[in-house]
């Protein structure tokens, strides 16, 4: 009996020990010698793999990891450069004929090691991850994270930064360790663009990230002042006989919606709810290694989190970041950056209608919230010789309003049919030291209707870049030249001249004339740069740029200036190795001026710009502006250019070391104008606290308030001539946003965003402008007398009388506001398979928007949380395949 319980226990024991040999693979030992090539650069050789290929489940059990060798040899980018890792790591990278398979085993002690958990694309905790540059351009990479937690980080990386809307299909899985802890990925080979070459050669970039230290380690050491990253990393070889064609990839979708609204009595069309439901198919068609063609069918281009409340004062159109899978993914292909201007702004592709029918009382109009996109195609990649390509087409269909009247129900077209298409080439030559490139974009309407006149028929743009390095790419040259044409009706071109980015109309604008009768407009820009971009502490550059008076691109990008040309610089000190208390810093010291096209000087700006982070990951900054005495020829709104005065403006922000449980931050703003009459002060605070590796919670808070003193309020068209009237605006700010992460498995995790906002304002001190170019400002404005100013409660208008004979000579609204609104998403996310999403959405919002101001915040929450409230519930479900 006794022997039999020890062979039983002993039964026990070796089967424990197999079990946890499977759990905790043993620690890999490292091949520590280092190959280089030519250049200098270092090499990892890979293989095809000989034996069945892993499972990947981060255990590194299967035999195939028994082939091959183990790279190691990490060193510190940061925040030594150069210096050895606090932990080692290891690497090796295997393929076959469908995928390339790579593993990383990142030695540390396991009680020190951050597993915080975030969504997709969220960097959070400690971190691994690959990097190819499979085109072996020196300019694009394709890099695969996971973090100690599992959960997925996608991008693509390039010179001048890193984009995360990629989102490709593979698999990772993390595992502990009995001497740290094992990343292990597949990616299929579809997923990666690569030349049609027997023999490959593909960048290799591989990294680590050990959070508690901020500290990122790097197989082959990047110096951290490269002005070019991609072209400092190191080199794969052994990749042959890949394949030279790729799979179609199908992605359907089907979507389902609950709306929710508050009734409006008498308004057939909102009745309290409306449901709608949509199906549709995304796909990928690899026309070969390197080029692939995505399609979609009736496209779901709705987007997951609502933008952030804001409320604009200013002639300029609100700026939305981009956020529909389709135009996210491969987007840097088709960037052309023109100063601060987008050439192909992707919003405008289903946009909302752009027709507003003018309605009479009792009358009430069903407007669909954006274009319908009937389908959409983009051809990208770049060929073996070094010609990157990208091509987008699309087709919005015909939008009709249908408008209730006493006579009944009838439709109205309120956007035409159109098609919007982008074309963008660039061609790298001299070993990637100069790119040269072009990009042109078209939209055309089909405008058969009167009403439809406002819009152009068609709008095209042409630009031509090139960027030149040289001295091992420490100095570049950038330039580019921009050309636009519009065609359409009358009030089509008449409305682009009167617009606020060129205001033809100015009096005092005599090198431009309005002409009601043009049915075209063309202008152009150009851009140029010099600088030194990195290799060194010391960086500078020398800016030109301008925009003629008749350059137009919003139809299908986003501008907002025309007739200006500006010249400006900067210089700046970059140190990125520890020096006495500072982990790096940086100091930045810049000037600019500007003119219209009448050569008329409009004013100059300085900036002074200070980064600084301690050894104890504490960061510091603090920015200072000058905005001297200056001409501003949009204040008006289409009046002459007036002067107004100069300003201070400072801002102030530190924040703790995130990388704790808690991380917190304090920002401040102040400005000052020169004529003591404006002032501005904002506060802000952000924190986020780890209440488990799993749940996150983050908030930030922003409070503003300001006195404006020469606000534009109106203007009047007087038999005298227009009376432009400005007004000192007293304005409160309250902004919140509170975000809630839980992360039930790397693949299923739920998030909260809510984000209150009011905004009140108050006129007062009404004036009128008498000499707009005048320096002093008792000259350049009339403030209204009591004896001269009346206010008029019936109307809530201001009347003037500025003769003071008691008849009212003209009368303007008394424009103050109070704007609450409030806006909630909460997101259920769960990645069922590698490319397949399910989505539970529901998304909450209210506003309320009042004439007069009450400057109490504390009332305008109270008043918007009592308002009705709309509410959406949706679910999409996608699901991912290949044949």
């Amino acid at each position: 009996m006794k022997n039999a319980l020890i062979d039983l226990l002993s039964f026990l024991v070796v089967l424990l020990l197999l079990w946890f040999s499977a759990i905790h693979a043993s620690s890999p030992e490292i091949d520590t010698t280092i190959y280089r090539n030519e250049q200098g650069k270092r090499i990892l050789v890979t293989h095809r793999l000989k034996s069945a290929p892993p499972k990947i489940d981060g255990r590194l059990n299967d035999p195939c990891w028994q082939e091959g060798a183990w790279s190691g040899s990490y060193r510190q980018q940061m925040p030594v450069e150069g210096a050895k890792p606090s932990a080692e790591t290891a690497l090796k990278i295997l393929y076959d004929d469908a995928n390339i398979y790579f593993a990383i085993y990142a030695f540390d002690d396991p009680t020190k090691i951050d597993h915080t958990a975030g969504r997709r694309d969220e960097f959070e905790g400690d971190i691994v991850g690959v990097c190819f540059d499979s085109y072996f351009d020196h300019r694009t990479g394709f890099e695969f994270d996971l973090t100690a937690a599992g959960s997925k980080i996608d991008l693509v990386l390039m010179n001048d930064g890193w984009d995360t809307n990629w989102d490709a299909v593979w698999e990772g899985k993390t595992a502990a360790a009995d001497s740290g802890w094992i990343a292990e990925f597949r990616v299929p080979l579809s997923q990666l663009r690569y030349a049609n070459k027997e023999t490959q050669i593909w960048g290799l970039h591989a990294w680590r990230w050990i959070n508690r230290n901020q500290e990122e380690d790097q197989w082959a050491l990047i110096p951290r002042n490269t002005p070019a990253r991609m072209a400092d990393i190191g080199e794969l070889h052994g990749l042959s006989g890949l394949p030279g064609s790729r799979r179609i990839e199908l992605l359907p979708y089907v979507r389902g919606q609950i709306h929710t609204m508050p009734k409006e009595k008498g308004n057939p069309f909102q009745d309290g709810s409306e449901t709608s439901a949509a199906f549709g198919l995304d796909g990928k068609l690899g026309l070969s290694s390197n080029f692939t063609v995505d399609f979609t069918i009736n496209p779901d281009f709705g987007q997951v989190e609502a933008d952030p409340s804001v409320l604009n004062l200013t002639v300029f159109e609100t700026f939305y970041e981009e956020k529909r899978p389709f135009f996210v993914e491969g987007k840097n292909i088709f960037d052309f950056e023109f100063d601060h201007e987008l050439v192909f702004y992707s919003r405008r592709i289903g946009h909302r209608p752009s027709y507003d029918a003018d309605l009479n009382d009792n009358e009430y109009a069903d407007i669909p919230d954006n274009t319908s996109i009937l389908g959409a195609t983009k051809i990208s990649g770049k060929s073996n010789k070094g010609l990157s390509v990208g091509i987008l087409e699309s087709v919005t269909a015909q939008e009709n309003s249908e408008i209730q009247t006493d006579r009944g129900r009838v439709d109205r077209i309120a956007e035409p049919l159109s098609s919007y298409f982008v074309g963008r080439l660039q061609q790298d030559i001299n070993s990637s030291n100069t790119i040269i490139g072009g990009i042109f974009t078209a939209i055309n309407r089909r405008i058969d209707k009167e009403h439809l006149h406002f819009l152009n028929r068609s709008a095209y743009t042409c630009g031509f870049d090139l960027r030149h390095y040289w001295h091992d790419k420490t100095y570049y040259l950038d330039a580019k030249t921009l050309f636009s044409a519009l065609s359409g009706e009358a009030e089509a071109i008449l409305d682009a001249q009167l617009s606020s980015v060129r205001y033809y109309q100015r009096t005092d604008a005599d090198y431009v004339e309005v002409d009601s009768s043009r049915t075209h407009l063309t202008g152009h820009g150009g851009y140029f740069e010099f600088g030194r971009g990195g290799n060194g502490n010391l960086r500078f550059e020398t800016v030109l740029n301008w925009r003629s008076p008749g350059l137009e691109i919003n139809d299908l990008g986003y501008q907002q200036r025309a007739d200006e040309i500006e010249l400006g610089g900067e210089i700046g000190y970059v140190e990125n190795r520890p020096k006495w208390i500072f982990r790096e810093y940086s100091l930045f010291l810049g000037a600019e001026s500007d003119w219209n096209f009448a050569h008329t000087f409009m004013g100059s700006r300085m900036f002074f710009n200070c980064r600084t982070a301690f050894n104890n990951r504490w960061h510091f900054d603090l920015h200072v502006n000058r905005n001297n005495s200056h001409l501003d020829m949009r204040h008006l709104r289409g009046g002459p250019l007036v002067r107004l005065p100069g300003n201070w403006d400072a801002e102030l922000r530190m924040s703790s070391d995130f990388a704790r449980k808690l991380g917190l931050g304090f920002g401040t703003n102040m400005s000052f104008s020169d004529d003591g009459l404006g002032k501005a002060k904002t506060l802000s605070f952000w924190s986020n606290y780890k209440i488990s590796s799993k749940f996150q919670l983050s908030s930030d808070a922003d409070f503003s308030q300001s006195v404006e003193s020469l606000e534009y309020m109106t203007t009047i068209n007087a038999l005298q001539g227009n009376r432009y009237i400005l007004g000192q605006l007293n304005r409160k700010t309250l902004s919140m946003t509170l975000r809630l992460k839980y992360a039930i498995t790397p693949e299923l995790t739920l998030q909260y965003y809510g984000n209150p906002y009011v905004s009140i304002g108050d006129y007062s001190h009404a004036k009128k402008v008498v000499d707009p170019r005048a320096k002093h400002s008792e000259q350049l404005y009339h403030t209204f007398t009591g004896d001269e100013l009346c206010y008029q409660e019936a109307t809530n208008e201001y009347g003037v009388d500025e003769n003071r004979d008691g008849v009212c000579d003209y009368a303007f609204s008394n424009n103050d506001f109070t704007f609450r609104e409030f806006r909630s998403n909460f997101v259920l996310r769960w990645e069922f398979s590698p490319g397949s999403t399910f989505y539970l959405v529901w998304t909450h919002g209210r506003s309320i928007y009042s004439s007069p101001g009450d400057l109490a915040i504390g009332r305008g929450l109270n008043t918007l949380f009592g308002s009705q409230p709309e509410n959406v519930y949706l679910f999409k479900l996608n699901y991912w395949f290949s044949i």
